[in-house]
């Protein structure tokens, strides 16, 4: 169970992803809606998301989480790795621009190499894909 300043990264986080190519589909909502559930517990209704997606569509989400990495568990850091991962994959594939952006994340959140494999390999299973 994720705390609410935890679940509000993990939110913050992929509505980030979610802006990062300037617009916003049905399918991104639907996926940040499920996810976040998945990951917290917590339902967010749509007009949280795009809500989320305005604010965070003009912040370096990767700075900012490095602020407060430091107060997160391994489970909060690898539902926000998760989340950020799901929701770039959305249309099926991740880009290098945005592999890169999960490396920043990842170096934000202070995660090993190893753990950052780790949990991407977690996601990529077919059963964690959504």
């Amino acid at each position: 169970m994720t705390t609410a300043m935890e679940a509000d990264w993990i939110l913050r986080t992929m509505a980030a992803m979610a802006a990062a190519d300037k617009r916003l589909d049905a399918r991104e909502v639907d996926l940040i809606q499920r996810v976040f559930q998945e990951l917290t517990g917590r339902p967010v209704d749509v007009g949280g998301v795009v809500s989320a997606v305005q604010v965070y569509a003009r912040r370096d989400v990767a700075q900012d989480l490095s602020l407060v990495a430091g107060s997160f568990s391994l489970e909060a850091k690898t539902a926000i790795l998760h989340g950020a991962y799901r929701t770039l994959a959305v249309n099926g594939h991740v880009t290098e621009d945005e592999r890169d952006t999960l490396d920043r994340l990842a170096g934000a959140l202070r995660l090993t190499e190893t753990e950052f494999e780790t949990i991407l390999a977690e996601v990529d299973t077919p059963n964690a894909q959504t």
